[in-house]
């Protein structure tokens, strides 16, 4: 259900942008994407229907990046698998993930347009609109930093504790 609800923000915000009412309103877009994103997932953690009480958005957030920007999302899974196999965390892949996620936005868009004219006119814009994702992720991520602090956390295993290998 997540990936259809995905599919159709972003699909619906590129449809928008096609259509010459919308497309002079809104710089460009990807800016489009990026807050109908943020709308989603922030719907996503606060459901209307379920007391406002919902998921903490990394995949809504994810399967989104996903849809407008695969580039971003392969570097944002490559650094989520690395620390969940590191520190076996599920918690701080997410978290990494979601503070390079800004970061990982600039230089691609940046690069893209340098390398390839890509047609990213904004990527400062683009790094700026992707705080308020990392944002509600740090907030909602709040009780998980707490038991890592405590040391309570749970950690990842790909197989039962104490199998043999």
């Amino acid at each position: 259900m997540d990936f259809l609800k995905c599919a159709a923000v972003i699909g619906g915000s590129k449809l928008l942008m096609k259509l010459p009412m919308f497309s002079g309103f809104f710089p460009d877009a990807f800016s489009v994407c990026m807050i109908s994103t943020f709308f989603a997932v922030l719907g996503h953690c606060f459901p209307v229907f379920y007391g406002f009480k919902g998921g903490k958005g990394i995949l809504v957030g994810a399967l989104c990046i996903l849809f407008m920007d695969p580039p971003v999302f392969a570097g944002l899974i490559t650094v989520f698998v690395i620390a969940v196999a590191i520190t076996k965390y599920i918690s701080v892949g997410s978290m990494l993930a979601c503070i390079s996620y800004p970061v990982f936005t600039y230089i691609w868009h940046y690069a893209a347009n340098a390398l390839f004219s890509a047609g990213y006119e904004n990527p400062w814009l683009h790094a700026l609109l992707s705080l308020p994702l990392f944002l509600i992720a740090f907030l909602r991520h709040f009780g998980n930093i707490r038991s890592l602090w405590n040391g309570d956390e749970k950690k990842f295993y790909l197989h039962k504790k104490g199998e043999d290998e």
